[in-house]
């Protein structure tokens, strides 16, 4: 019996356009592994599964490989499908060790372990960040010798810029040192970039990069995880007098070619520096901004991302475009705020947007939130279409200056 197996965390089968597209796999039997934790609201995944297997966190592995040799007594697993960028290695583990089809252990270990990414694209002479691995002290210490500050560390197998900081100064080094960095911690060293900053997300099937789209970011990712800044960002359609993007796509095919993904959609975050160089920054085998951007992308060039992923994983994917009118099409998020929510905006607030195609806010009056750290979590979003970039941008962020958020025991003010 032909079967799918999808292993996700708690939060992704609820972005139902993850998991709609399975719907026309019939005939296929669909089993979801799933980390048991903070599951809300299960009884909607009975509606795309035909059975579902509960696991204690994701990161149980020998827990998901018992369920996996169990499935195999009675069934031929023809996919496994780990969207979320924190189940990639849990994927490739997977399909190297029972013989499934898809990214296997090593390539999945390039495009997650960010040492061994950046070593690889070194090779090939591919620019992108000085990097180093810090084992202990002395080695920040002679990193910041050999290339100066600001420096960039992060964990080598980080998602969602979380634990990631930017330190500026020998005092703000010794801090770190001091106060966040655990005793035996492995880091990940990197020379700052300088510049704006794009994301290049593409399709590659069989190898070859059938379509790619740049998009580019109101902030960077830094300045979103560390300022305050409101993650945001607008795809910019063909034919645009944006400077770069055939120079973009064409750093990210050879990234793409050098870490040897095959069947996948991709997402990469590249930097254009003020002299005009494009500097890789890191990718994944994923999608990125997992509710936002196939949105956008669909709505200016007419390509669906969330169908991508199941009909690479199981090789039946066509290159597939919808008319389209061509235009930017921009994506915010909206801020949060920790503790009971007592008033928050609506879609009401917003009626005079132009262009506006999409308004969600996850959040209702009464539901205690806790505090997010990461570019991931935020208490809902909007997409925005527009006919230029820097309208697009000013319509963004006045939506944002405009979104209000009030929690029990704060004055009345939104999160700038």
């Amino acid at each position: 019996m032909k079967t799918i197996v999808y292993i996700s965390d708690f939060r992704l089968p609820f972005v139902l356009n993850f998991i709609k597209p399975l719907k026309k796999f019939v005939g296929y039997t669909k089993i979801l592994i799933i980390e048991k934790n903070n599951l809300q609201n299960e009884h909607v995944l009975s509606e795309f599964f035909d059975e579902i297997r509960y696991i204690d966190y994701l990161e149980s592995l020998d827990r998901i490989k018992e369920h996996i040799a169990q499935i195999r007594m009675d069934h031929k697993i023809v996919a496994l499908l780990t969207p979320g960028e924190n189940a990639i290695e849990i994927g490739g583990e997977i399909r190297s060790t029972f013989g499934i089809p898809g990214l296997q252990r090593n390539q999945a270990e390039a495009v997650r372990n960010k040492w061994i990414m950046k070593q690889m694209l070194h090779q090939r002479g591919i620019r992108t960040s000085v990097t180093a691995i810090a084992l202990s002290v002395s080695d920040y210490i002679e990193f910041v010798g050999e290339n100066g500050f600001p420096i960039i560390v992060k964990p080598l197998s980080g998602f969602g810029t979380i634990n990631t900081y930017k330190i500026s100064s020998m005092n703000e080094l010794e801090y770190y040192l001091e106060n966040t960095r655990k005793e035996h911690q492995k880091d990940l060293l990197e020379e700052f970039i300088n510049g704006k900053e794009f994301h290049c997300d593409s399709i590659v099937s069989r190898g070859k990069v059938v379509f790619s789209s740049v998009s580019q970011y109101l902030y960077n990712c830094l300045e979103i995880a560390t300022s305050n800044k409101p993650p945001a960002s607008i795809t910019i359609p063909e034919g645009s007098k944006i400077e770069y993007i055939d120079l973009i796509k064409e750093v990210n095919d050879e990234v793409i070619s050098a870490l040897g993904i095959n069947n996948s959609v991709t997402h990469a975050e590249l930097f254009l520096t003020p002299e005009g160089e494009v500097v890789f920054g890191e990718i994944g085998a994923r999608i990125g901004g997992a509710q936002v951007m196939p949105p956008c992308i669909k709505n200016t060039h007419g390509i669906d991302f969330f169908e991508a992923v199941s009909d690479l994983e199981l090789g039946v994917f066509e290159y597939n475009r919808c008319q389209t009118d061509n235009k930017y099409t921009g994506m915010i998020c909206f801020p949060t705020r920790a503790g009971i929510i007592e008033k928050i905006s609506g879609i009401q607030d917003f009626k005079d947007i132009k262009g506006l195609i999409d308004f969600n806010v996850s959040y209702k009056v009464g539901q205690k939130v806790k505090d997010v750290k990461d570019t991931m979590t935020r208490s809902g979003f909007a997409i925005v279409e527009g006919d230029s970039f820097e309208d697009l941008s000013n319509t963004l962020l006045d939506m944002y200056d405009r979104f209000y958020i009030q929690v029990e025991n704060n004055a009345e003010e939104g999160i700038r």
